[in-house]
């Protein structure tokens, strides 16, 4: 594992890249987003003590979204090697990856309830769409 600084601004992992690390987050924040230029969407802003980048360890596919530092930022890097060699001694780091998972799951499984497309019109299920990632925060 190592440590990283980034600024504000700077692009730490972008969408559609191939992944193998993930982020644990010391100080500052970022944002992540889904989609490039003007359909670009931010769908979280994540602080100290949160974890991005983690669906790599466990999935090779290319990385969902991009996150850019909001603030300069300190993060603590892994690999799937990494992690799973000090999981002994730091038990706690599985637990923040575990409650990671389980938090997007249950946000994306709310999104998906109240996105009921045979239910409304398209305009409708449009303007639910929109309100969904206007709302969608990663936060305990």
């Amino acid at each position: 594992m190592r440590t990283l600084n980034f600024r504000a601004g700077d692009t730490i992992i972008s969408e559609g890249e191939t992944g193998g690390t993930a982020y644990l987050i010391n100080s500052g924040s970022v944002k992540v987003t889904v989609g490039e230029g003007a359909s670009a969407r931010t769908v979280a802003e994540l602080g100290a003590g949160e974890v991005f980048g983690e669906m790599s360890l466990i999935d090779p596919a290319p990385r969902s979204a991009s996150v850019q530092a909001l603030t300069d930022s300190e993060c603590v890097a892994t690999t799937y090697d990494e992690l799973m060699g000090s999981l002994q001694d730091h038990p706690e780091w599985a637990l923040k990856f575990m409650k990671t998972f389980v938090r997007r799951l249950r946000h994306m499984n709310e999104l998906v309830t109240k996105m009921q497309p045979s239910r409304q019109s398209d305009a409708q299920y449009r303007q639910c769409v929109e309100e969904a990632l206007a709302t969608f925060r990663l936060r305990e």
